[in-house]
């Protein structure tokens, strides 16, 4: 079953109960603050569902400034493992610089959540509700995978 937790015009947070995990869809581009916004009401979901477990479509997204990417890696990051966060994949656009943008936020950020880059949904909800995998060998990413 999924729930909708938050939903405004540039972002959705649902809950789906079946896997236990957290999908966080970007509509648009969001501002600056807008993109802070949308990533607190992710800490908030992460603690009311209990689960540190994410799927985020970042298709939308665009390219995250990089005050906002430094934010994401140091600050948010900081507090969402405080809350539980443990594991990320994210559905990606094909547009090289938003990939671009993506992978300089990752590279910021402490390697103490695993994430992996996906082109399908099923894909990233898969990889996101099984069991840590060795070195990413079975998680059919097809980009950077960091596991611990």
């Amino acid at each position: 079953m999924i729930t909708t937790y938050f939903d405004t015009d540039y972002k959705t947070i649902e809950y789906d109960s079946k896997h236990h995990i957290l999908i966080g869809t970007w509509k648009l581009a969001p501002t600056s603050d807008e993109y802070r916004t949308g990533l607190m009401a992710m800490i908030d979901a992460m603690e009311k569902f209990k689960t540190g477990r994410l799927v985020y479509d970042a298709i939308n997204l665009g390219i995250i400034l990089q005050e906002d990417q430094q934010w994401s890696a140091k600050e948010w990051r900081s507090l969402a493992i405080a809350v539980g966060h443990s594991k990320v994949s994210f559905i990606v656009s094909e547009d090289i610089f938003s990939k671009m943008s993506m992978d300089d936020m990752m590279s910021e950020a402490d390697n103490d959540v695993s994430y992996a880059y996906f082109n399908r949904m099923q894909d990233a909800i898969r990889w996101v509700v099984l069991p840590k995998q060795r070195n990413g060998v079975e998680s059919g990413a097809f980009k950077s995978i960091s596991d611990k």
